[in-house]
């Protein structure tokens, strides 16, 4: 950069940069229980738009999935302003809730109190300390196909997992995630998707944490009409693994 400040983390990610602004939380909870439904619908802050950014998680600290793991996709639901979270329930029986971070880009400048402001070379608003903030600690770019290219594992040799940390401290960015494709088996046709997948040390056979990122993890209910072949989406996303620390 030519001028202004520049702050990055351990992992080498840009926390704090003059010419960008950062995404800003603006809403954090727990969605309601999942109990014994396919999906799981929570509401968005009402006037949040298109530019909107959520990072979920399993809140349990234990899976209670197969080999104590929680599989889960998801996608945002713009017209109807929630986010939507699935499940597989052939292979992952979780039924406990997930902890929701939401972001916009380019919140107000706080006008009274005390912090640390930046701000763009155009004035905007880059960071805030008045505001919480994600801790991006790995990005992932890949294709939303099946399978995908390439596949992330997220684990405790990756640069970004902090020393001491557990896989249930780290979010998903949920708009990296969304339908892929649609398949048939059994006479029904099912709805393939792009996953994370959240290992919790104790697994079978002693597997570490790790999350993976991928559209591989079997069929996704509930079953759906209309032709196999049809492709839902085959766009690049950028998958961002963060930590909250509001």
């Amino acid at each position: 950069m030519a001028y202004g400040i520049s702050v990055q983390n351990s992992s080498g990610y840009t926390q704090i940069d003059s010419t960008y602004g950062n995404l800003q939380v603006i809403a954090s909870g727990t969605t309601a229980n999942f109990g014994s439904g396919t999906t799981l619908s929570t509401s968005l802050p009402s006037g949040v738009g298109n530019d909107v950014a959520v990072f979920v998680k399993p809140t349990t600290t234990s899976g209670v999935g197969q080999n104590k793991t929680v599989t889960f996709w998801g996608y945002i639901n713009y017209s109807a302003n929630t986010f939507v979270i699935g499940r597989i329930l052939t292979f992952s029986f979780y039924q406990g809730t997930f902890d929701y971070v939401i972001c916009v880009d380019g919140q107000t400048a706080p006008t009274s109190g005390y912090g640390f402001n930046t701000f763009t070379s155009g004035g905007a608003l880059g960071f805030s300390s008045t505001y919480d903030d994600m801790e991006c600690v790995e990005a992932h770019t890949y294709t939303l196909s099946y399978p995908p290219t390439p596949r992330l594992q997220f684990n405790e040799s990756s640069a970004g997992w902090e020393s001491g940390t557990d896989v249930h401290e780290y979010y998903s960015l949920l708009n990296a995630m969304g339908k892929v494709a649609r398949t048939s088996s059994g006479g029904s046709t099912y709805y393939r998707a792009s996953f994370a997948h959240y290992q919790y040390e104790g697994g079978i056979s002693g597997n570490p944490q790790y999350i993976s990122i991928g559209a591989n993890w079997g069929f996704t209910a509930p079953t759906v009409s209309g032709t196999t072949t049809t492709v839902e989406s085959e766009d690049t996303r950028t998958m961002v693994i963060a930590r909250y620390h509001g």
